[in-house]
C-alpha cells in the first residue's frame, strides 16, 4: 500500500473505523485543516496522543490512527466549527512531518485479513460479553440498553464492539492497533467481562473518559 501525506488531528481519544465522533474546532491550525480537507477528499487522520496536550503545542502521537471522512459541518457565529466525522480505515504513521500549520505525517493505510485466525468463532462470544457489559451499564445508569453493533463480518464486528466499550485511551489504542480481528475480539471479550464485573461490584468509575466523543 503506497504511503501518502495526510493532515493529522491529535486527540486524547481513539476513533475506530465505522464509528462516528463529534469535534469542535476552534484553533486556527485546525480550522485551516478543515478548509483544506473540504477542498479535497474531505478526509484527514485522527490519532491518539501518547504524551502532550490537544490544544497549543506539539504532542507525541501513537503510531496507529484512523482516517476519517467529514460527514457534517456546522459553522458557529463565533467562527468556531462543529463537525461530525466517521472512521474509514486504519493507518500507520511512517514519518511525522513539520506542521504547516497543522500536524501532518506520511502515513500508510493498514488493512487486515478479512478474518484472521479463529476470528469468526470469536464474534458471538464477543457480542455476548458486550451485551452483558452494556446491560450492566444501562441498569446502573437507568438508561435504555443501546442497540448492539450491526456488523456481521469479523473485522467490522471487532471494530464495532471495541467502539462500544467506554475504556481509557491506552486500552482503546491497543484494540485499534491489534494485528487482526481475532486478536481484537479476544481482547474485547476480556475487557467487556472485566468491566462488567467491576461495574457490578464497584460501580461506574468517576471521570473515566469515553472513546466515543472528544473535541479540540
Amino acid at each position: 500500500m503506497p504511503s501518502e501525506i495526510r493532515a493529522l488531528f491529535p486527540l486524547h481519544a481513539v476513533l475506530f473505523p465505522a464509528a462516528t465522533m463529534p469535534l469542535h474546532l476552534f484553533e486556527p491550525r485546525y480550522l485551516t485543516l478543515l478548509e483544506r480537507a473540504l477542498d479535497g477528499d474531505r478526509q484527514f487522520g485522527i490519532v491518539a496522543i501518547r504524551l502532550g496536550m490537544e490544544a497549543g503545542g506539539a504532542a507525541e502521537l501513537h503510531e496507529a490512527g484512523t482516517l476519517c471522512a467529514i460527514r457534517q459541518v456546522t459553522r458557529r457565529r463565533d467562527d468556531t466549527v462543529d463537525i461530525e466525522v466517521e472512521g474509514t480505515r486504519r493507518f500507520s504513521i511512517v514519518e511525522r512531518l513539520p506542521d504547516e500549520p497543522h500536524p501532518q505525517g506520511l502515513i500508510t493505510p493498514v488493512d487486515e485479513e478479512p478474518e484472521g485466525p479463529d476470528a469468526a468463532a470469536r464474534v458471538m462470544p464477543a457480542r455476548a460479553a458486550l451485551h452483558r457489559y452494556l446491560s450492566v451499564r444501562a441498569r446502573l445508569s437507568g438508561s435504555d440498553l443501546p442497540a448492539p453493533p450491526a456488523s456481521e463480518d469479523p473485522v467490522g464486528a471487532s471494530f464495532a464492539i471495541a467502539a462500544a466499550l467506554a475504556i481509557e485511551v491506552p486500552e482503546a489504542q491497543r484494540l485499534l492497533a491489534a494485528p487482526d480481528a481475532a486478536t481484537r475480539l479476544a481482547q474485547c471479550i476480556e475487557i467487556a467481562r472485566r468491566e462488567a464485573l467491576l461495574l457490578e461490584h464497584v460501580g461506574p468509575p468517576v471521570g473515566r473518559p469515553s472513546t466515543l466523543a472528544s473535541s479540540n
